[in-house]
């Protein structure tokens, strides 16, 4: 149970300093420079929380393996199989040290 609770913790932690940015900086601030490979927009998708390094990401209806990582999710939104629509910038992702099939994601809209 503990490693639960520190999980949880860090998870706050880490929502807590991702959403302390000014909203008009955050799509300025996100990714800069870096080209959009897709749009996504009004698509079904599913909010996942874990313990890695990066703490959120999210996975689009009909994707098999496909992870987005967000730079700008909000606060509200971090919560474990939450069901969202969103819309927003796939960006230019170096797969580089990273597991398989991940692209950051710059959200331009999210809803419930």
């Amino acid at each position: 149970m503990q490693q639960q609770h520190r999980i949880a913790l860090f998870v706050i932690i880490t929502a807590i300093l991702i959403s302390s940015c000014k909203k008009d900086k955050e799509k300025e601030e996100c990714f800069p420079g870096v080209a959009t490979t897709r749009l996504i927009e009004n698509k079904q998708a599913v909010i996942k929380l874990t313990a890695t390094v990066d703490p959120v990401y999210i996975v689009e209806q009909g994707s098999i393996d496909t992870k987005l990582i967000p730079c700008n999710l909000p606060l509200e939104f971090f919560q474990h199989d939450l069901q969202v629509i969103i819309s927003g910038e796939v960006k230019t992702t170096d797969q580089a040290g990273r597991p398989c099939c991940q692209e950051n994601f710059l959200i331009t809209k999210i809803t419930r």
